[in-house]
């Protein structure tokens, strides 16, 4: 079944298709003004302040083992991730390389290429290929249940 999903580039062999229900806003952070928090896993850029409340940045290139080739930017792009559509306040910040927007792509729910590192492959609950690139479907609960193992990251 086809479903619409807003793609990010997260490598360039690797895309993201994020369900509509768990996507909220695609924001620019000023890495200035993301505050690094003592303590917590090194995957975490750290904290900005969202429309009032607290965001945790995470840092893809980290967490999911990817190798970029990327210098630091001074501006970073980051799709906000809704956990539960129905608490906008479980959300977080994914740094994403590049906005591919929204696709219609056909879930193939086949076991999910060995390649990839395993934080990528536990949070993502099929694949799709387009254009010759994997894009690999995110389950935001099984992010969510993986960032809180992982990390100290209390929950809210």
């Amino acid at each position: 079944m086809n479903q619409e999903y807003f793609s990010v580039q997260l490598a360039p062999e690797i895309n993201l298709g994020i369900p509509l229900a768990n996507m909220g806003a695609v924001i620019q952070l000023e890495v200035n003004n993301i505050c690094p928090v003592p303590g917590v896993a090194a995957f975490w850029y750290g904290v900005v302040n969202f429309k009032g409340s607290l965001l945790w940045v995470l840092d893809s290139d980290r967490y999911f083992h990817l190798v970029s080739k990327q210098k630091l930017k001074r501006k970073l792009t980051a799709v906000v991730l809704k956990y539960d559509p129905a608490k906008s306040s479980r959300q977080i910040a994914l740094v994403t390389q590049q906005l591919i927007g929204i696709t219609t792509l056909k879930a193939q729910h086949e076991e999910i290429s060995e390649n990839i590192s395993s934080n990528l492959k536990n949070c993502c609950s099929a694949s799709a290929v387009t254009e010759a690139k994997n894009t690999y479907i995110l389950n935001p609960a099984n992010l969510s249940q993986q960032l809180h193992q992982q990390s100290s990251l209390i929950s809210a």
